[in-house]
This record gives C-alpha cells, sequence and structure tokens, in this order.
C-alpha cells in the first residue's frame, strides 16, 4: 500500500513584486504542517518537489521539522502553469494577479479559453492538455518506482501547486473540466489531499484538509493566495 501526499505550497506573496516568494504567514502554514507531521512520528519514504521558490521554501520548512527524511527530488512537471503567459494569452484584458478583485467567473474565462486552444498555440505556451497529466504522470511514476521495492506503508509526499494538485484529482475522480477548475480554485494553502494505490488501484482518501491548521482556531490560517 503506498499513500501519497500532495501538499500545495503556503500562501505567496500576491500583489509584491515576487509572487513565487511565501509570505510570512505562507512560512507559519508551511512550519505548522511539519509540527503536526513530527508530533504524528509521520514517516516519509519519498519526497518530490516543484522548482519553484514557493514549493521549494515550503517542502524545506515542513522537512525541517520531520524526522528522518530522504533527499528531496525537484523536478519542474509539479510546477505550477504559467499565470502569466496564460493570462496574457487567453486574458482578453482580465489578470489572476488582482486578488481579492478577481471572481472565479473570471477565472474560468481564462481557463476555458486556455483549454480550447488545444495543441494550435503550442509555439507559445504549454497546451492546457500537457500540463494536466504531467503532474499524474509524476505520481505514477513515483509509485511504479516504489512497488519494487516490496515495503508496506509506504508515504510519498508532492509538495507542489493547486494546478497540478486539481489535475491530478482530476485524474482519480475523473472530473470534467469544470469541476477540476472548481477543485483548482478552492485549494488551500499548505493542504493536504492524499490517496491510495493498493493492489485494486487508486482512490481519494481526503482532499484539501488542513487538520495542522485548523487546530489552532484562528481563522486567517486559512487562505488560497
Amino acid at each position: 500500500m503506498i499513500n501519497v501526499y500532495l501538499v500545495r505550497h503556503g500562501q505567496a506573496s500576491a500583489g509584491t513584486d515576487n509572487y513565487d516568494r511565501l509570505s510570512s504567514l505562507g512560512i507559519r502554514q508551511a512550519q505548522l504542517l511539519g509540527d503536526y507531521w513530527k508530533k504524528q512520528s509521520f514517516k516519509i519514504d519519498g519526497a518530490f518537489c516543484g522548482t519553484l521558490q514557493r514549493q521549494q521554501h515550503t517542502a524545506e520548512l515542513v522537512l525541517a521539522k520531520v524526522d528522518h527524511i530522504p533527499s528531496l527530488q525537484s523536478t519542474e512537471v509539479l510546477n505550477e502553469y504559467d499565470h502569466h503567459t496564460i493570462d496574457k494569452l487567453y486574458g482578453e484584458g482580465l489578470n489572476s494577479d488582482m486578488a481579492e478583485d478577481f471572481t472565479f467567473d473570471q477565472y474560468f474565462e481564462i481557463m476555458t479559453r486556455w483549454q480550447n486552444a488545444a495543441e494550435r498555440d503550442a509555439n507559445k505556451a504549454m497546451s492546457w492538455q500537457t500540463f494536466s497529466m504531467q503532474g499524474w504522470i509524476a505520481v505514477q511514476e513515483a509509485v511504479a518506482a516504489f512497488e519494487q521495492q516490496q515495503k508496506t506503508d509506504i508515504n510519498l509526499v508532492f509538495f507542489t501547486s493547486g494546478g497540478v494538485i486539481a489535475s491530478v484529482v482530476k485524474q482519480v475522480l475523473g472530473l470534467d473540466f469544470d469541476m477540476t477548475m472548481r477543485k483548482l480554485w478552492q485549494t488551500r494553502n499548505a493542504s493536504i489531499t492524499r490517496l491510495l494505490f493498493d493492489e485494486f488501484g487508486y482512490c481519494m482518501v481526503n482532499s484539501n484538509t488542513i487538520p495542522h491548521l485548523e487546530m489552532h482556531f484562528d481563522p486567517s490560517l486559512d487562505t488560497q493566495i
């Protein structure tokens, strides 16, 4: 049995000159997840992250709290899509950096145009179809590699972003595009989505959970940026 934990990065620095940097709250969210797993004596057999600063910093902060961790493996396929490029190509004046002024309907418009572009703009940006598969392929490859070890109760952790998490959940649950976008929009910072791989295949155990933040009874810890 292999457990896959998809962890979204802590809150990023929206509205600043470097969105990819964790905010002070994002740093705290990551540290609290590390504290939570340490108290649980959580064992990590494999750790993976994207190459973005917010993903790697989240991974480092969490793993610094956990005992007996493996080396962290970085791969670009766990990176979020380039929202600056997607906004420029398909935003038609809309900008997802508008933060609180940016609505789900506006976001959905941009993403729908990206999806409908299919492969015709491959020379300008990665297609939605390619992006929505690469995270899932990375998870499957990691699971296959650890299956060969014939160990029980293996825990693999992937530090990534909302788009990758939503695209993996899409594959597991067979979500359509509309529901995938809703899932992406609602993914919380430093949240955990857990998948189970066993002899019966794969299934969802839980999604978008933040017990490590909720236990502090501080609503300001629950963010989605």
